[in-house]
């Protein structure tokens, strides 16, 4: 036994500087064999494309991994095109009420773009008009060509295709101030809003189409807070909704309010955003139109509007 160990230890060293030969070892391999060079290389390109975004995010400086900690924060590619590839960061949160009910949300906690040319890493999640740049470990890009390789991991909508769906945003998941839906009571308006600011009727304003649809002479509009209520006798719906002074709605358990920005409810509503249209009011007014049904049974859509990047007011838009 005792002369067994000089011989492995003497194989374990052969073992061990075996990828450490020159070029006239190397050649003596078969054809067929990757040489030691070769097997390193190919364990370093041994990476997805979600990975490197991972490892690329985690190592920079955004203000989210700061906040967050590199360990919570997800991210993932969302956009890619010749130039610039743009990376979402998220945090998954349980919004669930009852701790035997779990509701896991996806929250977006920051944007960053990726520039091919100059390889500049940019945080957008502030202001996408004042981008900060900031560190990361651009090692990650000499050994990987993120553009090719996630080329093909972005998925790209094709006109006509179910891909290009609009979105619907469902009038039973909605929930102002979160306690209630777009049809009410008198009594319900006031627990939850108060007293209107001012009131007139539906005769005065000759609106060309109402929700209820009566045309009753003391049919009346409500405002409080700068929006919109309709009423016919003891029931309200809400015609405009502005996130003023505390409002909110939920959706689907999910806060919007005055600090919600283009970037959250594009979590929400994606196509919407990414369709979204400019309005030359007061400044850049941005809108999203979104469907009422899955099935297009409605004639009309709800258009949210933005001012300063942030969410402004809600309106249910039907043709006359």
């Amino acid at each position: 036994m005792r002369g067994s160990i000089p011989i492995l230890a003497a194989f374990t060293a052969i073992v061990m500087i075996s990828c450490r030969g020159n070029s006239k070892s190397s050649a003596r391999q078969a054809p067929d064999t990757p040489t030691c060079t070769e097997r390193n290389k190919l364990r370093d390109n041994n990476i997805s494309c979600d990975q490197l975004i991972v490892d690329l995010v985690r190592s920079s400086n955004a203000m989210a991994i700061k906040t967050f900690g590199n360990t919570r924060v997800q991210s993932r590619l969302v956009e890619l095109t010749d130039s610039k590839a743009t990376i979402k960061m998220y945090v998954i949160n349980d919004i669930s009420e009852t701790p035997s009910e779990k509701r896991m949300i996806e929250r977006a906690v920051g944007w960053l773009e990726l520039h091919r040319h100059t390889s500049h890493l940019l945080d957008i999640s502030n202001d996408p008009d004042n981008p900060v740049v900031i560190q990361y470990d651009k090692s990650l890009l000499k050994k990987h060509n993120l553009f090719e390789l996630c080329n093909a991991a972005v998925p790209v909508a094709k006109p006509g295709s179910a891909y290009v769906k609009r979105d619907v945003m469902l009038e039973d998941d909605i929930r102002f101030n979160g306690k209630l839906k777009r049809y009410f009571t008198i009594g319900e308006f006031g627990k939850v809003f108060g007293k209107p600011d001012s009131t007139q009727l539906l005769n005065d304003q000759a609106p060309c189409i109402t929700i209820f649809d009566t045309e009753a002479p003391d049919d009346k509009y409500l405002y409080k807070s700068g929006s919109r209520f309709e009423t016919s006798r003891d029931s309200i719906a809400v015609d405009e909704f502005w996130f003023l002074d505390g409002n909110f709605i939920t959706y689907k358990g999910v806060r919007i309010d005055a600090y919600t920005t283009m970037r959250d409810m594009e979590q929400l509503f994606p196509i919407a955003v990414s369709e979204r249209l400019g309005m030359d009011k007061e400044g850049k007014i941005w809108v999203i139109k979104l469907r009422e049904d899955y099935e297009d049974i409605s004639d009309g859509h709800i258009k949210v509007f933005f001012k300063n990047g942030k969410v402004s007011f809600m309106h249910w838009w039907f043709p006359c």
